[in-house]
């Protein structure tokens, strides 16, 4: 992953404190799993289209890719093509004002503001894998603590 510090996303080194602080909500996820952050802007995703326009989509620039190593989870900067070539198994796309909000305050508030901003449509979310495939890599707690209990009650 790029190591570049600056950018749409602010310090990667502040968002690989945030991870390293949570790094518990991670340890039970298979190596290689990854999420990542992408700006609405660059995401291709236009108003009012979302699974339609999203999976025709092109995207430009980057995203904020975090992804589980030997060495826990990880954060990078890498360019982001658009919805088919992430190669992610969570999507996050954020509104400009979300981004900005994001990058202002990294610390142990930003994984509950982002749970928020899910609530309240400033950040989509997109699930590129199976329910199973995500509970076979571990994303249950992960997806817990952003509110979304894909697993159901009943397991």
């Amino acid at each position: 992953m790029e190591t570049a510090t600056e950018s749409v996303f602010g310090e990667v080194a502040e968002w690989q404190a945030m991870l390293d602080r949570h790094g518990e909500l991670f340890a039970d996820m298979a190596p290689g799993s990854s999420v990542a952050i992408v700006p609405r802007e660059g995401s291709g995703i236009q108003p009012g289209k979302h699974i339609a326009g999203l999976k025709a989509a092109e995207g430009a620039g980057d995203m904020l890719r975090w992804e589980v190593t030997a060495d826990g989870m990880r954060a990078g900067i890498v360019p982001y093509r658009g919805f088919q070539e992430a190669k992610v198994d969570l999507l996050f796309v954020a509104e400009a004002e979300v981004m900005d909000r994001l990058r202002a305050d990294i610390g142990d508030a930003t994984l509950a503001l982002m749970k928020r901003q899910i609530r309240a449509g400033g950040i989509m979310f997109f699930v590129m894998r199976t329910k199973y495939e995500l509970q076979d890599a571990g994303y249950e707690e992960f997806l817990d603590s952003l509110g979304l209990a894909f697993l159901g009650a009943c397991r």
